[in-house]
C-alpha cells in the first residue's frame, strides 16, 4: 500500500489507496455452497454467484417471493441512513460485512452529501476481496477495502487498512446491515457490536438493520427456515432482542422501525407494510 498520512485533528484529504496489501490474502473459494453475499447479488440482478447461491436464492423466493423487494428495501434504508448522517456532518464509515459492490456504493452515497467523506469496507468473503480493487481504483480517494470479521472485532480494529484512514477519536458510522440475523447467539454478536463502538468517539453511531421474528411473523418464519435448509445459519430476533443488540446506545428518531419505514420519502403502502420482516434503526453513541 502506498504510505499516506492522515489528517485526522480536520479530516482532511487522503491520497488514493490504490494498491492491496500484500498481506491479504482471500479465504479458499468455496464454490459448492452458497455464501450470503453472493445470494444477496443474485437477488440484487447481480452476476457474480455460482450455480449453488442461484440454487438456494430459488428455494428462498419460494419461502418468500417478496425476498428480492426486501433486498432492495435494505439498499435504500441504507443509503437514507448513510445521508442523513453525512448531513448532520459524519464523514467516516466504516461499512462491515459490505457484500459484492452494489451501486451507488456506500462511499458515493456519503460523497453526494459529503464531499471528503472517508469509507472502509469490511468483509471476509473471497469473491468480495476480488472486487476489492475495484472500489479502490474508481478514482476515489479515502477508500479502503479491510479483510475482517465482525466476530473478530479486536483484530479488525489493529488492522492497518482501517486505521490508516479511520480516526477513532472523531465520530464515525459504523454500518452493519443485512449480517447480525446470520450470527447464532452463541456467536455473542452484542459484545461483538459493543467492541466495536466501545473504540468509536462519542457522537459516532451504528446503522442496522436486523430480521425480525415478530414483523410478518408467517414469513419472517418461512424466510428464516429457507436460508437454515440451504445451510445458511440464521436467527431472527424480535424487537427487545434487537434493542438488546444496541446496549447503551441511543435510537435516533424515528427509532426501531420496520426498514422499509425508517425515514422514507412517501409512507410504505400497506402491501409493503404487511410484507416486512426487518427492523432498521441508527443508534447514537453518547
Amino acid at each position: 500500500m502506498a504510505d499516506h498520512v492522515a489528517d485526522h485533528a480536520g479530516l482532511g484529504p487522503l491520497p488514493p489507496l490504490f494498491d492491496t496489501p500484500q498481506h491479504w490474502r482471500p479465504a479458499a473459494l468455496d464454490a459448492d455452497n452458497p455464501h450470503v453475499a453472493r445470494v444477496y447479488d443474485f437477488l440484487l440482478g447481480g452476476k457474480d454467484h455460482f450455480r449453488a447461491d442461484r440454487t438456494a436464492a430459488e428455494l428462498l423466493l419460494r419461502a418468500n417471493p417478496y425476498l428480492r423487494d426486501t433486498c432492495r428495501e435494505q439498499r435504500d434504508f441504507l443509503r437514507r441512513a448513510v445521508r442523513h448522517l453525512a448531513a448532520e456532518g459524519v464523514k467516516q464509515f466504516v461499512d462491515v460485512g459490505t457484500g459484492l459492490p452494489t451501486t451507488p456504493t456506500t462511499h458515493q452515497i456519503a460523497r453526494a452529501v459529503e464531499p471528503a467523506a472517508r469509507v472502509a469496507y469490511v468483509d471476509n468473503d473471497a469473491i468480495v476481496l476480488a472486487h476489492a480493487r475495484v472500489l479502490l481504483t474508481d478514482g476515489a480517494p479515502g477508500t479502503a477495502f479491510v479483510e475482517g470479521d465482525l466476530r473478530e472485532p479486536e483484530a479488525l480494529l489493529r488492522e492497518p487498512a482501517l486505521t490508516g484512514l479511520i480516526d477513532f477519536t472523531q465520530p464515525v458510522a459504523m454500518v452493519v446491515t443485512g449480517l447480525l440475523h446470520f450470527l447464532l447467539d452463541h456467536e455473542q454478536p452484542a459484545k461483538h457490536l459493543r467492541t466495536l463502538m466501545d473504540a468509536c468517539a462519542p457522537g459516532s453511531c451504528l446503522v442496522l438493520t436486523h430480521g425480525a421474528t415478530d414483523l410478518a411473523v408467517e414469513l419472517a418464519r418461512a424466510t428464516s427456515a429457507a436460508f437454515r435448509q440451504v445451510s445458511i445459519p440464521c436467527q431472527a430476533r424480535g424487537r427487545e432482542e434487537v434493542l438488546e443488540l444496541l446496549g447503551e446506545l441511543e435510537p435516533v428518531e424515528p427509532g426501531l422501525v420496520p426498514m422499509a419505514a425508517w425515514r422514507a420519502e412517501r409512507n410504505p403502502t400497506k402491501t409493503v407494510r404487511e410484507r416486512q420482516i426487518a427492523y432498521g434503526v441508527v443508534a447514537r453513541k453518547g
